[in-house]
């Protein structure tokens, strides 16, 4: 086969360029995966994708030349032309979904301008569906993604509620939360498995190309794979909420987890089960030939569109480079800085961030733990570190106390402005806030450090950002160096002054420094 391989010098310059634009892509898109639990199925994406393509070359008719074979040529450079912009803007916004989908939107457009000059429109056609499946591994729109996770929950928690009044427990719906008698159990916690209707999707799709169903069929499939899993998310739903209702939260924790699992896999199976059903009948075409004969068989592809393609590629990570790296070039190194939890204070306990949290702030690390010190000083602190390039500057800015502590029932009080702290060569910019909880008072320092100081000079302000703001971020060679969160929550204590005298003694034990690397 590498004999022949070689003498066909298109076919390596195919898998060269289309293999480093495709492993562009997954590589942007495998954070996602990492902290994403509604996309943690994207790591199969491009073997289960792989192989529909495969399958699609045992039937495929034998490709034959173009007369417009000049227009695949075209597209490849335009590609290549547009990589460069898009990549130096994603550097600075890694976690921007338009720009993800743009990227994935130029290798698609690459690998069928690709088909269709070995074998023309009705051959790019073809394999039009493993192509287009590899989307179902990309993030929705966050509007999108929170409008449809919010929305089913809502509707699996009102219908839980009746389930479990239907069959003599009485409950009560409240928003996201379902009540059993004194127990009040949260549906986001309980029944987190709604993510398993993304992979129901993703799943109905793989089976219905897997069985070359019809295209009625595959909606029919569809339909009903949201069916199946929004029924086991229900049924889950139902007996953790009876489980902590009867048992307490503690055996709602020891269930939750092997109930998810059992959902996944039912889920899974079920879909498997449905598609055996739906497919029965059907009648796909007759395979013919193999893979490996037809992609010899294939036309001759002039080179030099694909080495454009390559050369687009590099250049594009070269300019990136170049571009941040001249802006770079005389900043500070970095100040590293860690907490040193004190975890032999009185009634200390740290525990990890929910699932929530981690899918929206993609943080590379984080802690959070509470303590009382010796003069009886509740403290709640979280510390959160993004490393270099990990997403875009602006994310950690994007969530902040005004909006975090209303949505667990604080009450805003007054907003007390910028406080800075000196700790060593650390400056913490400050941010304070006093909320209010049944007559309890709570002194909020909220600080965002750079681990490097912005090249232009700008402030981060507490804010959603547009796509303006993100581009004329990139103009002026701005993008993530590494950054650091710590709030702060303060409590039992008389006054806001009192709360910033124990962080002014308090914080200089708290922060300890990294030793410098020679």
């Amino acid at each position: 086969m590498w004999p022949r391989l070689r003498a066909r010098s298109d076919l390596l310059a195919v898998a060269l360029a289309l293999g480093a634009l495709w492993l562009l892509v997954w590589r942007q898109q495998s954070l996602e995966w990492q902290v994403n639990a509604l996309y943690s199925y994207g790591w199969a994406i491009p073997a289960l994708a792989g192989y529909l393509l495969l399958e699609r070359f045992r039937d495929a008719a034998a490709p034959r030349a173009t007369a417009l074979r000049w227009l695949p040529a075209l597209a490849l450079a335009l590609v290549a032309v547009a990589l460069v912009p898009l990549r130096v803007i994603h550097e600075a916004n890694p976690d921007w979904v338009r720009i993800n989908w743009l990227m994935a939107a130029c290798a698609i457009a690459a690998t069928f301008s690709v088909l269709t000059a070995w074998g023309g429109w009705r051959w790019a056609w073809h394999f039009a569906f493993p192509i287009a499946f590899t989307l179902t591994a990309l993030p929705w729109p966050v509007w999108a993604e929170e409008a449809f996770t919010q929305g089913l929950m809502r509707l699996n928690t009102e219908f839980s509620a009746e389930g479990l009044s239907l069959c003599g427990i009485p409950a009560l719906a409240q928003g996201n939360t379902i009540a059993i008698g004194r127990t009040v159990v949260d549906v986001e916690e309980a029944c987190s498995g709604i993510r398993s209707l993304q992979t129901a999707f993703m799943m109905s799709l793989f089976l219905g190309e897997f069985y070359r169903l019809g295209f009625l069929r595959r909606i029919v499939l569809v339909l009903s794979s949201f069916l199946v899993a929004f029924g086991l998310n229900m049924a889950r739903t139902i007996t953790l909420t009876y489980v902590a209702g009867r048992s307490g939260p503690e055996a709602l924790h020891r269930w939750h987890d092997p109930m998810g699992n059992f959902v996944m896999l039912g889920c899974l199976a079920g879909l498997w089960a449905l598609a055996s059903l739906v497919a029965r009948g059907n009648r796909p075409r007759a395979l013919a030939g193999g893979p490996g004969a037809t992609l010899f068989a294939a036309p001759r592809l002039a080179l030099a569109p694909f080495v454009v393609l390559l050369v687009g590629i590099v250049a594009a990570e070269v300019t990136t480079r170049a571009w941040y790296g001249h802006y770079e070039a005389t900043l500070p190194p970095p100040l590293r800085w860690e907490i040193d939890w004190p975890r032999s204070a009185t009634a200390f306990s740290s525990e990890p961030f929910d699932e929530r949290t981690i899918k929206l702030l993609k943080y590379t690390s984080g802690e959070q733990g509470g303590w009382t010190d010796p003069l009886g000083v509740n403290w709640r602190v979280f510390f959160l570190r993004w490393d270099p390039g990990r997403v875009s500057k602006f994310l950690a800015g994007s969530h902040y106390p005004t909006v975090c502590f209303p949505a667990a029932g604080l009450r805003l009080v007054q907003d007390c402005g910028v406080r800075p702290m000196q700790v060593g060569a650390l400056s913490i910019p400050f941010r304070t806030y006093i909320f209010e909880r049944g007559g309890a008072r709570f002194y909020v320092f909220h600080g965002l450090v750079e681990e490097r100081p912005s090249v232009s000079g700008e402030t981060l302000a507490y804010r959603q950002v547009d796509a303006e703001e993100r581009i004329s971020s990139v103009l002026a060679g701005n993008r993530n160096l590494g950054q650091r969160v710590l709030g702060i929550t303060i409590s039992e204590v008389a006054d806001f002054d009192a709360a910033l005298l124990a962080l002014h003694d308090t914080l200089p034990r708290l922060v300890r420094f990294a030793p410098e690397t020679p």
